[in-house]
């Protein structure tokens, strides 16, 4: 926990400290929150197939949003508690688990397309996804960087001086999440295909 939380801070600070509080300003600051829903790929092995069930946790999100015209990049650093996506394995052999909650550091780069209406602005994001692990635990288990993709909609709301950003996301893997090898309670784990992580993602915003 004191690991998460560290990694936590450093994210913080690293954004922050991309650019000046003026030009944060200028370019549009936001902070997001909310829950995420996560799956492993399911995998067959040497001695049959592997099924992991669904875990759920949530995630922090900092950002700048850029504008231009109709189109607005976003790159940001998110912190996703995954939960235990080692828990409840099941084998033909048996099921087996192992405690623990996994946590990644992201690095989203979101393109908006936005669709200005009278009263709201709807919007569609998709880009890239750059992941690392953030927790010890799991250095002999996860690949130190992975690529997902992403895909969402979301509503951009104007309250006064604030914006509110209320999205529906989805990541998928595009490179292999797990190592070629690892374990699970003991068992060996050796995947004849990449292992890949999915979640589902809903959050709200706010922009300052």
């Amino acid at each position: 926990m004191l690991r998460d939380f560290s990694v936590l801070l450093f994210s913080v600070f690293l954004l922050v400290s991309i650019c000046s509080v003026d030009a944060a300003r200028a370019q549009g600051l936001g902070i997001s929150a909310g829950a995420n829903f996560n799956s492993l790929s399911d995998i067959e092995t040497s001695s049959g197939e592997a099924t992991f069930d669904n875990a759920s946790g949530w995630h922090l999100h900092l950002w700048f949003d850029l504008p231009l015209g109709p189109v607005a990049v976003r790159p940001g650093l998110r912190y996703m508690r995954m939960g235990e996506l080692f828990t409840d394995v099941s084998f033909d052999s048996g099921t087996f688990d192992e405690d623990g909650v996994t946590t990644l550091l992201e690095i989203p780069i979101d393109v908006r397309i936005r669709m200005g209406l009278p009263l709201i602005t709807p919007y569609v994001l998709v880009g890239p996804v750059l992941r690392f692990p953030a927790n010890a635990d799991d250095e002999d288990r996860l690949e130190s960087f992975s690529l997902a993709g992403g895909a969402g909609i979301g509503v951009e709301l104007g309250l006064g001086g604030i914006k509110l950003y209320p999205e529906l996301k989805y990541t998928f893997g595009l490179t292999r999440f797990t190592q070629d090898s690892y374990e699970i309670g003991g068992v060996e784990i050796v995947p004849d295909e990449d292992q890949r992580l999915n979640a589902i993602m809903l959050s709200v915003g706010i922009g300052l």
